[in-house]
């Protein structure tokens, strides 16, 4: 009888052991799954953070005050300086277009439209902005300097 008991009680262990066992076992696995996991949706996070975009508006008139009209077909173009982005975009009808570049980086813009100066700058992208610009147009007159050599040369 003693020795039947004892039987028991070491299959008994045995089994407890055993269940013990596997239970921390699959416990360990969970964890390190979920510790995986977890790093993963991190650097997912991460790759998003640099993601996020601002919409950049852009409004371009000629003229002064109540005088100022919209230029309409202006080509307006940005370049990451420091990220391998950029967008461009064209006037509409009331001068405006906008662009889509990157939260916390840098960008050269550059705003051409014919018959007009053409202006170019840097800025650092921090949130949603609005540009307004009164463009200069471009002088077709001759300067006086070449008007001068003009008429020295003609005088030969």
């Amino acid at each position: 009888m003693k020795q039947k008991l004892l039987i028991i009680l070491i299959a008994s262990i045995f089994v407890i052991a055993s269940v013990a066992i596997g239970t921390a076992a699959g416990i360990a696995k969970l964890n390190t799954q979920t510790i995986e996991t977890t790093n993963q949706q991190i650097n997912e996070n991460s790759a998003q953070a640099s993601m996020f975009t601002a919409i950049i508006n852009f409004q371009l008139y000629v003229g002064d005050g109540c005088a100022c009209t919209p230029v309409t077909g202006a080509s307006i173009s940005a370049w990451g300086l420091d990220i391998e982005d950029n967008d461009s975009a064209v006037t509409d009808d009331i001068g405006v277009c906008s662009l889509e570049l990157e939260i916390n980086y840098n960008y050269k813009v550059t705003i051409e439209a014919e018959e007009f100066h053409m202006i170019e700058f840097d800025f650092l992208v921090v949130d949603d902005q609005d540009f307004t610009f009164y463009l200069d147009e471009v002088d077709e007159s001759p300067s006086l300097g070449l008007s001068l050599v003009h008429r020295l040369f003609s005088n030969i």
